[in-house]
């Protein structure tokens, strides 16, 4: 790379860091062009060699939230002995992910309102689709792992790719929506809803009983394993934050 590709991109990476506390602070509406360019001491025109419009800013954005993401589930996959455990892994890193990076996860469901979508370029689509397609491959990875490993059998009339959609389906649907619920919902203690996580953990590992994946959920033996991940999941979660990314505004 040469140094003018160097600081293009950088720049592009300073647009971003820019605009990241307007949308936490005061939403979308206070995101603009010229506010970009005010904070950056710059013109309109420095903005827009890098982005069409805002809204192309904000998918970047929640594209970079996403590689953050990835980055925690990649490395909670380590963390397991077995297929399983890897699984249990993943989903502590999300809720990590929420604790430790709390600003990128509000930013994942600010940019993701239908107006912002529609005002973005195909190729910033593309881009999110894809960082999104990694987190999920992620987890079909380690499901993949189990069927190879005889922890998780396919049954009949059922296809191997359709078993492991209907997981990933299932467990993102839990974990993702428990956790939106938890940060946005003003009603799950009149509920009666105390400690969501604690629902969400056992609903998930409900689901991958019923399927029949060993070993079976053992509470101590989940317990002492989401004990000993959590402090290495946290501190990872602080070094993606610190760590130079590559940059999804190039």
């Amino acid at each position: 790379m040469t140094a003018k590709q160097r600081e293009i991109r950088n720049r592009g990476s300073r647009i971003l860091d820019a605009a990241f506390p307007m949308v936490r602070d005061q939403g979308l509406s206070a995101v603009s062009m010229e506010a970009i360019a005010r904070e950056m001491n710059c013109t309109r025109g420095t903005i827009y060699n890098h982005f069409s419009n805002k809204e192309d800013i904000l998918l970047a954005l929640a594209a970079r939230s996403v590689r953050r993401r990835m980055e925690l589930f990649r490395y909670a996959v380590t963390l397991g002995d077995d297929p399983r455990q890897c699984c249990a892994a993943i989903g502590i890193a999300a809720e990590v992910y929420v604790d430790c990076l709390p600003d990128d996860f509000s930013i994942e469901q600010i940019t993701r309102h239908d107006p912002v979508w529609q005002k973005t370029s195909p190729d910033r689509r593309e881009v999110l689709a894809e960082c999104e397609q990694q987190c999920i491959d992620c987890l079909s990875g380690v499901i993949g792992a189990a069927i190879a490993a005889g922890d998780l059998v396919v049954g009949k009339g059922v296809s191997r790719d359709a078993l492991v959609q209907q997981i990933v389906f299932g467990l993102w649907s839990l974990v993702y929506g428990g956790l939106v619920l938890e940060s946005t919902s003003p009603s799950l203690g009149r509920a009666g809803i105390s400690q969501p996580r604690t629902a969400i953990r056992r609903n998930c590992n409900a689901l991958l009983d019923d399927i029949g994946w060993r070993p079976l959920f053992d509470p101590s033996a989940y317990k002492k394993f989401v004990s000993s991940i959590t402090p290495k999941l946290r501190r990872h979660a602080k070094s993606v934050l610190e760590q130079s990314l590559e940059d999804v505004s190039s």
